[in-house]
C-alpha cells in the first residue's frame, strides 16, 4: 500500500447503512450475526412522527469509530437475488482462524451464508463468507491474508472487526474510477488475480471499494424510488472534510429536490449524473437549510455517500484508529462561520470562507 496520502483521501468506511421492513427483527440479526450489542431505535415518538422523522437505528462497535445501521422503508423490498450475487454487499473483516466459529453462529441463528472459501476475485488474496439479514440485504466475513492496521482492532464481542469493503454495480467502470479518485483520493488498483469487470479503488487505511461491472443497477439503491437513506460514509481527516465537500459543490450539480418528493421515472433516476443532494438527517436538512446545498453525494449509479471526519489516536498521526468527528459538529462550524460572514461579504466570498478551515 502507498504512504503518499492524496489530498482530501478517504482512509476508512466509518458505516453502512441498509433498508429494511422490519427494525426490531434487522437489530436482533445484527446482535446475533456480529455480536454488535441493539441500541434503541430512533424516531419513535409522536413528535417526531408529525414531523416525518425517518425510523431508523444504528449500531457501533465500541469506540464508535465503525457502525452499521438501517433504516425502516415505506415499501417492502424487492426479493434479493441469490447469495454474493446482490449488491450492495458489506463486507466485515474478521479472522481466518476465526472463520468456523462464525459459521457455527450463523448456523446456531439460522442465518442463511454460503461456505467458507479461498477468493482472489477482488484482487487480494482471502477466505469469504457472504450471509444475508432477514430483509436479504447481503454482507461478507472477509479474512485476507494480510490484515491491514486497525482492521482488528476495533471488534465486537464475536470478534467481527470493523467495515472492510462494500461491494457496487457500475455501469461505467472508467467513469466510476475518475469520479472517486477526484473526490475521494482513491485510485483504482489492479493486478494479475483481479477479476474482469471488477474494479477495486483501495482506501488509504486498507478498507475498499469494489465495483463490478453490470448492464442494469441494482434495485436496492439510494438512488432509486421509493427507497431511502441506504448509504455508507467515508472517513478522511478532520482537515479534509471542507475542502472536500467545497470540491464538490464546485464541482457537481444539486439534486433537484427531495428524492421522495421528486416522483421521477426509474429510467430518468439511473441517468442521473454524479450529485450532491439532501441527507435525509437533521443535520442534512439544516445544513441544506442554511447552504444550500446538500452534504450527500452521489455516484454515477446512484449510490449514496457522505464524509465523517476522523482524529488520529495514535502519536504516528494515521488514521488506523480514529476518534470520528460528527457532521453536527461540523454544522456548528459552518453556523458560526455564517454568523462572521454575513455581514459585507457577498455571496461567493461567503462561501469560500465557510468551507476553508484556514479561514477560521
Amino acid at each position: 500500500m502507498t504512504t503518499v496520502e492524496p489530498k482530501g483521501t478517504v482512509h476508512w468506511i466509518d458505516h453502512y447503512v441498509v433498508g429494511t421492513n422490519d427494525l426490531p427483527g434487522w437489530s436482533y440479526w445484527a446482535l446475533h450475526a456480529t455480536g454488535l450489542p441493539i441500541r434503541p431505535i430512533n424516531g419513535l415518538t409522536t413528535n417526531m412522527r408529525k414531523k416525518n422523522t425517518p425510523i431508523f437505528c444504528f449500531m457501533w462497535w465500541d469506540d464508535e469509530s465503525c457502525r452499521i445501521g438501517a433504516f425502516l422503508q415505506p415499501e417492502n423490498y424487492p426479493k434479493a437475488k441469490e447469495l454474493g450475487k446482490d449488491m450492495p454487499r458489506c463486507g466485515f473483516y474478521v479472522r481466518a482462524e476465526d472463520m468456523d466459529k462464525h459459521l457455527r453462529r450463523l448456523d446456531q441463528h439460522k442465518i442463511p451464508h454460503t461456505d467458507s472459501v479461498k477468493s482472489v476475485e477482488n484482487g487480494e488474496e482471502g477466505k469469504v463468507v457472504c450471509f444475508a439479514d432477514p430483509d436479504g440485504n447481503q454482507y461478507e466475513f472477509w479474512a485476507p491474508v494480510n490484515l491491514p492496521k486497525g482492521a482488528m482492532e476495533v471488534h465486537t464481542t464475536e470478534n467481527v472487526g470493523r467495515i472492510s469493503h462494500c461491494v457496487y454495480g457500475s455501469r461505467d467502470l472508467a467513469r466510476t474510477a475518475a469520479f472517486f479518485e477526484k473526490y475521494c483520493g482513491m485510485e483504482s488498483e489492479r493486478n494479475a488475480q483481479t477479476g474482469e469487470g471488477t474494479l477495486v479503488l483501495r482506501m488509504h487505511a486498507g478498507a475498499r471499494l469494489v465495483y463490478k461491472l453490470v448492464d442494469q443497477l441494482d434495485e436496492r439503491i439510494a438512488g432509486h424510488s421509493p427507497w431511502w437513506d441506504m448509504h455508507t460514509a467515508f472517513t478522511l481527516r478532520d482537515e479534509e472534510f471542507f475542502p472536500n465537500y467545497r470540491r464538490m459543490w464546485d464541482g457537481l450539480p444539486e439534486e433537484a429536490g427531495a428524492k421522495e418528493h421528486l416522483n421521477d421515472s426509474r429510467d430518468k433516476e439511473d441517468n442521473f449524473p454524479a450529485r450532491t443532494g439532501l441527507h435525509r438527517s437533521p443535520v442534512g436538512y439544516k445544513w441544506k437549510e442554511i447552504y444550500q446545498r446538500g452534504d450527500e453525494f452521489y455516484d454515477w449509479d446512484g449510490h449514496a455517500f457522505h464524509f465523517i471526519g476522523g482524529l488520529p489516536k495514535n502519536a504516528d498521526g494515521s488514521l488506523a484508529l480514529y476518534t470520528p468527528k460528527e457532521q453536527d459538529e461540523y454544522l456548528r462550524e459552518l453556523a458560526e462561520s455564517l454568523k462572521k460572514n454575513q455581514a459585507g461579504v457577498s455571496n461567493s466570498d461567503w462561501r469560500a470562507s465557510t468551507v476553508d478551515p484556514q479561514s477560521k
